[in-house]
């Protein structure tokens, strides 16, 4: 079971429970991987460096216009913290949230044991989960329950020479690894959260816990967090019909790396868009998924490097969300959103201050043809259709009152007998 963690609305309360819990041509040629060489982080930084990415998903009908949308939210280890319902990111979604902000990390590069306090604001939306342990928890409150406007803040000691265990739990049924472990292939620096307080046992249900007197010792290769956003999603996209598609720039600023993606089946296709000028709207087809999904996360990996990262920390980001992006069936758009825009929705304060702050937040918008939503129109009336059929089929049963069960196993047995019968004979 994961950490449950409950902020009331006047102060900072924790409930922990523990339990296993550029317009191209409708057809351009599609580019060949890309041989990556980013700038490696330095051996011995001189001074405090600090590079974060994540995500913001949204999604809309083929209109373009975004609507709350059921978030994947059994995807993180037991250990991280999140938030119980009515806080949760599924009610928040559904509840006036607009775009799903998932697995921001923060990695830190230091040559020697440093103390840092990170803070993060999120001015139009809430904070609903995070690991390790915050000193200062997201507050839900009646004035920020409608729109949004939290913050969380970490007071971390940052470990270059030790080498930690990190929490982990045992992969799953088929043998795979939660995708959240892939964003530690990285060569930042340990962080370490302490946790005290008088009484604490909580912790020595985790293997992974260092308990020394009143203190407990979390440790992790970033800061994570997630949330639910109630702003407009800075890029979407308007499906025309036919495979043809609008996509729009609302950010304010370029978005670089755009790609449209198509995954059916199994298989993915992709088409690169270029660079979209701030208020800037392309029209183009939507890829047949017959592209390799190699070429793809090379081409994400040369967005992602060229746009500040490390190259472990491009090759963890596309590693942790390759199995939405290139094997959830549907149609997408990924972009990086704009620097001022990201900071704009989600200020961050690091003391000491980095010598470099790199921040790079992919943006993803799904979306439904035309077709689709014709498609599910039509099983929505079948659905109907046979809702109807079976009320009415009660009304009758119920006429029989008390002895309807006893009459309907009667009819059962001389329906299952008059099948059996009808069946052929071996």
């Amino acid at each position: 079971m994961r950490t449950f963690l409950l902020v009331a609305a006047v102060g900072v309360a924790l409930a922990t429970s523990h339990a296993l819990t550029n317009d191209t041509a409708a057809s351009p040629p599609r580019p060949e991987p890309v041989a990556v060489a980013p700038v490696p982080p330095p051996a011995n930084p001189t001074g405090l460096v600090a590079h974060e990415w994540g995500t913001f998903t949204s999604f809309s009908g083929s209109s373009g216009v975004p609507v709350g949308f059921s978030p994947n939210n059994e995807d993180l280890p037991y250990f991280v913290y999140h938030q119980v319902n009515p806080f949760s990111k599924g009610v928040r979604l559904a509840r006036g949230g607009l775009v799903s902000m998932e697995t921001p990390v923060v990695y830190f590069y230091t040559d020697k044991d440093t103390r840092a306090s990170v803070t993060v604001d999120f001015p139009k939306g809430w904070i609903t989960e995070w690991y390790p342990f915050a000193s200062a928890v997201p507050v839900n409150s009646p004035k920020n329950d409608r729109t949004g406007g939290q913050s969380i803040r970490w007071d971390v000691k940052l470990t270059p020479s030790d080498k930690p265990k990190f929490p982990r739990t045992p992969p799953d049924a088929k043998g795979q690894d939660n995708p959240y472990y892939r964003a530690r292939e990285t060569d930042a620096v340990p962080v370490q959260a302490e946790v005290t307080g008088p009484g604490n046992r909580s912790a020595e249900r985790y293997d992974e816990h260092a308990l020394q007197g009143g203190t407990v010792f979390q440790r992790e290769k970033f800061l994570f967090y997630r949330g639910v956003g109630t702003f407009a999603p800075p890029v979407v996209i308007r499906a025309l019909g036919g495979d043809k598609v609008r996509v729009v720039n609302n950010s304010g600023g370029t978005a670089a790396g755009a790609v449209l993606v198509t995954a059916r089946a199994g298989k993915v296709g992709f088409r690169p868009l270029g660079e979209l000028a701030t208020g800037a709207s392309t029209e183009t087809a939507l890829p047949e998924p017959s592209a390799k999904a190699d070429d793809l996360a090379a081409f994400l990996v040369k967005e992602l490097t060229a746009a500040g990262l490390y190259e472990k920390e491009a090759k963890a980001m596309v590693a942790t969300w390759s199995d939405a992006w290139f094997y959830e069936d549907g149609s997408r758009v990924l972009y990086l959103v704009p620097r001022a825009k990201t900071d704009e929705l989600l200020p961050i304060t690091i003391s000491p201050k980095p010598v470099e702050l790199v921040r790079v937040l992919v943006g993803r918008h799904d979306f439904l043809t035309p077709e689709q939503e014709a498609t599910a129109e039509k099983q929505l009336k079948r659905l109907r259709a046979a809702e109807a059929e079976l009320n009415a089929a009660n009304t009758e049963l119920n006429k029989l009152g008390r002895f309807r069960a006893q009459a309907q196993d009667i009819a059962n047995a001389k329906l299952t007998a008059a099948r059996e019968a009808a069946a052929p004979h071996k």
